[in-house]
């Protein structure tokens, strides 16, 4: 696909025929800045991906149709933060030759599947990526007094708390719950069919690590731990398919893209993954019911385990917010 062709289709999509959040972005297709690069990220894509633009473009312009309708506007954050994650996926040196295969179905035909496997002589890796719809939560994190990241008290207790009258933020764990049972369904069958198949959850969340952090490890309730807040039959879910999680503080950075306000340093661009040890970090947090994750797998994503002395990092009992 040429650049004209790539025009032609843009113009032609329901980016332009029915009312959509990034109608002004598209317009100046390869001028407004995240336009620019969702264009850019999909026609390197293209490279190892044939068709990959075409879709992604469909896909983009798809939700579309009813106007400000918060709902489409957070699916396409989710869209575009997996178009972040596969794209450095394609872009990292996997050292030997390496093929992708976009939204797989497993030889045994089931309907499920991750976002990207990554195939060499190597490895075979199952890459799925889900981001939060996440606005609501953040509207109520920036005028609630107190927040609980985890299941540690009943809803009655935090209810006596001093400052509750104020308004509390109660833990965003269910979603990643939900990310984590499908992403199980997901890599259950290509695990059937390759016992040495690796397989990572990327969950693309804002600059509030310790949320998902919490969900997943807190002592009290996460979900990668004795105490996990989901049972099934009285025993914690394992989601044994899923041998990790990476977590990525991304979603802020898109969200301020759309809405053309300036990125936070250092993300050069909407779709900038960064440079290893750039703030904030990624996190890898193994799932002690999985296998363990190549090491290559983890130096792509630049994750590292959480550090148990910054707190952002950390599992975390509740916060207190004080109003300036």
């Amino acid at each position: 696909m040429n650049l004209w062709e790539l025009h032609m289709y843009l113009f032609n999509s329901n980016f332009f025929n029915r009312w959509h959040w990034f109608s002004s972005h598209f317009a100046q297709p390869f001028i407004n800045p995240l336009s620019n690069f969702v264009l850019q990220a999909c026609l390197d894509c293209e490279q190892h991906i044939p068709g990959f633009t075409k879709k992604m473009i469909d896909a983009l312009a798809s939700i579309s149709g009813k106007e400000k309708y918060e709902p489409h506007y957070e699916q396409l954050l989710q869209r575009l933060a997996e178009l972040h994650v596969i794209q450095q996926v394609i872009k990292f040196d996997w050292t030997t030759e390496t093929s992708f295969r976009w939204e797989p179905t497993p030889v045994s035909g089931g309907k499920k599947n991750p976002e990207i496997i990554v195939e060499n002589k190597d490895y075979q890796i199952g890459v799925e990526v889900k981001a939060p719809s996440i606005l609501n939560h953040i509207r109520q994190r920036s005028s609630n007094f107190l927040q609980f990241p985890a299941r540690i008290f009943s809803k009655e207790i935090i209810e006596k708390l001093p400052g509750a009258e104020m308004g509390v933020t109660f833990p965003r764990d269910n979603p990643v719950k939900d990310f984590l049972i499908s992403a199980e369904k997901k890599f259950a069958p290509f695990k059937k069919e390759n016992e040495n198949f690796s397989s990572i959850l990327v969950i693309v969340w804002d600059d509030y690590f310790y949320e998902p952090i919490s969900s997943l490890i807190h002592p009290f309730s996460g979900l990668f731990t004795s105490n996990s807040f989901a049972q099934e039959d009285g025993e914690p879910l394992k989601f044994p398919s899923v041998d990790g999680v990476i977590i990525i503080g991304h979603l802020h950075q898109l969200i301020r893209a759309t809405r053309d306000e300036p990125l936070i340093p250092p993300c050069l661009h909407p779709l900038d993954y960064g440079q290893d040890e750039d703030y904030p970090m990624k996190v890898f947090i193994p799932n002690p019911f999985g296998a363990a994750v190549p090491e290559l797998l983890l130096k792509c994503f630049q994750a590292h385990p959480p550090s148990p002395v910054v707190a952002e990092y950390a599992p975390t009992d509740w916060i207190w917010w004080f109003k300036v």
